[in-house]
């Protein structure tokens, strides 16, 4: 394995891992805004 190989798997590791995290943050519904919430934090 050379640099490049090491490079792409590291990238593509933490790639995978914030995808993770996203499914996580909204399964179920959680994690994400309401209309109105969403209009309360910019301001609306």
């Amino acid at each position: 394995m050379d640099i490049e190989d090491y490079e792409r798997e590291k990238a593509e590791k933490r790639l995978l891992e914030k995808l993770h995290e996203a499914e996580e943050a909204v399964d179920g519904g959680k994690g994400w805004l309401t209309m109105d919430e969403l209009k309360s934090e910019v301001g609306e």
